[in-house]
């Protein structure tokens, strides 16, 4: 009888504190997924090509997770004091009719195990379901297709899942519940008395006639730290990271401190005018703002922290495509003799689409023709070194000139080899006029390629030997390797004969591109298809590299990218919104008596229920605003901080993809709010 006593008032708890319930699903999902990386496919594969990387990233994950239990304990701890509060005369009348204390807390901890049972009964299926989509989508968004794809479940990731979770509620509610459990009956009978309004002293009047003085001052402290955050966080330098968010963290407290007063104003501005319950609704709010900012201040902070999370995971995922800088599959390094016998052998050949010489090495000329003639051994960026400096002065331009002004002996490219990198990857040829050359930058130094793209628009001179040479209009960035054999900062693809007669090289010199067979690709998919060839190689004996690595690679800066920030972002959200919505209500609940009142003088429960519909809009508007505002600057900021890692050209997307979730998971939580106080505004029909 008494558990199902328990169970009974479980359902109860459930559907009256929804949006908790909803949060604790959420937070089971989140633990699990975060928490079973390390047995996807994706993490599985990564371990074998990027291991050291994968060891550092999953050492993060349980402090991940003592983060999410240390927030999720005060959430449960958060949520259960309302709770309890709300039925505090309940348990008074129960303890009156003669129930034992420790009754009483047998109960209290028996619903929050019941709940917590069926949370983990609803959560765990989601989280595997989900689990499993986002490890095909990951796949799907990197480009490596679906690698023998196969259901798995993290029994590690489940029992940390149930057994974290399941220790902060218990931890959460044996505080709560053991103070509970110690009041007297009259104590909990009167517990939800209203409180009585707190008189302010003539101290405290001064300072609130200086709320408007307050906000100006946080407004500017804000003004502050954007400006900071644009102009110097690109340096990362932890000082000044510390001090911006020094003042942010300041600004934002001492604006919400301040924003009791501009609602104040606002209400005494329309006040005269207005009709219904105008001026209820705004005095309700502005008690709301001046009691509760400090949670408001924190709950700003956690929505900026989620929305930087979501943008720069999004970004992350949109912008990290490992096929789009594909230009050959394997490149050798070696005798051509030993590398052509293992691809033409019966083993490798069928795999092997096509494979050739690339061409490459320092400006170098022979001594036999230093000697006759000096001038033929110089070299310079000239012309391009003036085309660059008559650019607009930045960073990116300094860097660019003291990398060129350092190269007096640049890498030479083969024309010939380089044509037939493009041709493999459907681009059109090179075509060099008389006394024309071409510029190669490796995309890792893109941080250069605008200005260059510009300058080139002028074909700038460089000189070679004792001629000199015009620069063609367009900037060439396609890899010559498959991975890292060789990171060119700035070369020259010039035609083949002044390739031979200004570098010194045999052919075992060379490196050799090699590209797979289209079909067979496309039958195992290009990851699948590498992994299988690379596993062939690695009983050849030739010294090799894999555009599997630079895939592993970038799959894996998706992977931490985006899994993380999402993770904390959910986190952050989750909490931010429960904290607001279970303030608004209990300060709903702490001034009833004034809702009664009004109904008392005419006002319909629909009237007062719309009322505090719209308390919830501006109450949650206020917060949201601020944080919005704020993580415009943010992400700014973080495009200038990181721009390899965050493409600006998808910058669009990203921001709108943000804003799509985020809206829609506000619009929910602020619905499921609205939704518990009609209910208990509709229990004034009860009381009257």
């Amino acid at each position: 009888m008494f558990f199902d006593f328990i169970k009974r008032n479980s359902r109860k708890i459930r559907k009256e504190n929804g949006v908790y319930f909803a949060s604790l699903i959420i937070s089971i999902i989140a633990f699990y997924v975060i928490l079973s990386l390390g047995e996807q496919d994706v993490m599985l594969y990564l371990k074998t090509v990027e291991s050291d990387a994968v060891a550092r990233l999953l050492l993060m994950i349980p402090m991940l997770y003592a983060v999410s239990l240390f927030f999720v304990f005060f959430l449960v701890y958060f949520a259960n004091k309302y709770q309890l509060q709300l039925r505090s005369h309940e348990f008074g009348l129960y303890l009156m009719m003669g129930m034992k204390r420790s009754k009483l807390f047998a109960m209290i901890m028996g619903e929050t195990l019941w709940n917590g049972l069926v949370a983990l009964i609803i959560g765990i299926p989601v989280s595997l379901f989900l689990t499993e989509l986002i490890s095909l989508a990951t796949s799907r968004l990197i480009g490596m297709g679906i690698i023998g794809h196969q259901f798995s479940i993290s029994w590690v990731g489940l029992g940390l899942t149930v057994v974290g979770f399941i220790i902060v509620q218990l931890i959460a509610m044996f505080i709560l519940s053991l103070k509970m459990s110690r009041k007297e009956p009259v104590d909990l009978l009167n517990d939800q008395k209203e409180e009585t309004q707190r008189v302010l002293s003539p101290v405290w009047s001064v300072v609130s006639l200086l709320t408007g003085a307050v906000l100006l001052l946080g407004a500017i402290f804000l003004c502050i730290a954007y400006g900071l955050a644009i102009l110097y966080l690109r340096s990362l330098d932890y000082r000044i990271f510390a001090l911006i968010l020094i003042i942010g963290i300041s600004g934002t407290f001492i604006l919400f401190r301040g924003l009791g007063s501009l609602i104040g104003a606002w209400i005494k501005r329309k006040g005269g005018s207005s009709t219904g319950l105008f001026v209820f609704t705004g005095r309700q709010l502005q008690e709301n703002v001046l009691s509760q900012w400090g949670s408001l201040a924190i709950s700003s902070l956690l929505i900026l922290m989620a929305m930087v999370s979501f943008a720069y995971g999004i970004s992350t995922a949109l912008n990290n495509s490992s096929t789009s800088s594909r230009t050959v599959d394997f490149t050798f390094r070696g005798s051509e003799k030993e590398i052509v016998s293992v691809l033409t052998s019966n083993k490798l050949g069928p795999y092997v689409k096509e494979y050739y010489a690339m061409k490459l090495g320092h400006f170098r000329p022979s001594d036999t023709e230093k000697s006759e003639n000096e001038a033929l051994s110089t070299f310079s960026w000239s012309g391009l070194l003036e085309s660059v400096s008559s650019e607009v002065n930045s960073q990116e331009k300094e860097i660019l000139l003291s990398n060129l002004s350092a190269q007096d002996s640049p890498y030479l490219i083969s024309l010939s080899s380089y044509n037939k990198l493009l041709n493999l990857i459907n681009k059109s040829p090179i075509i060099l006029g008389n006394d024309e050359v071409a510029l190669y930058s490796d995309e890792e130094w893109s941080h250069s390629h605008d200005i260059l793209r510009r300058v080139l628009q002028s074909n700038p001179i460089v000189s070679i030997g004792e001629k000199q040479y015009k620069l063609t209009s367009k900037l060439y960035t396609s890899n010559v390797v498959a991975d890292r054999a060789i990171t060119l900062s700035y070369a020259l693809i010039v035609p083949d004969d002044i390739y031979d007669n200004f570098t010194v090289s045999s052919q075992d010199s060379y490196l050799w591109n090699m590209v797979l067979n289209f079909d067979f690709v496309q039958e195992k998919g290009l990851m699948q298809a590498m992994y299988e060839v690379d596993e062939l190689l690695n009983t050849s004996g030739l010294d090799y590299e894999s555009y599997l690595s630079s895939m592993g690679r970038q799959l894996f800066y998706t992977v931490a990218g985006s899994y993380t920030t999402f993770y904390l972002g959910i986190m952050f959200l989750i909490i931010a919104n429960t904290v607001l919505g279970l303030k608004f209500l209990m300060q709903q609940k702490s001034t009833r008596h004034r809702y009664s009142t009004v109904a008392m003088l005419g006002a319909s429960v629909e009237s007062l229920c719309s009322s505090a519909r719209i308390q919830i809009w501006l109450y949650f508007g206020l917060v949201i605003s601020v944080a919005l505002i704020s993580s415009i600057f943010g992400i700014w900021s973080m495009l200038d901080a990181f721009p390899n890692s965050i493409n600006i050209n998808n910058g669009t997307s990203t921001i709108v993809i943000s804003l799509i979730l985020f809206i829609v998971f506000e619009f929910c939580y602020i619905w499921m709010i609205q939704r518990k106080s009609d209910e208990e505004i509709k229990k004034l029909k009860e009381i009257g």
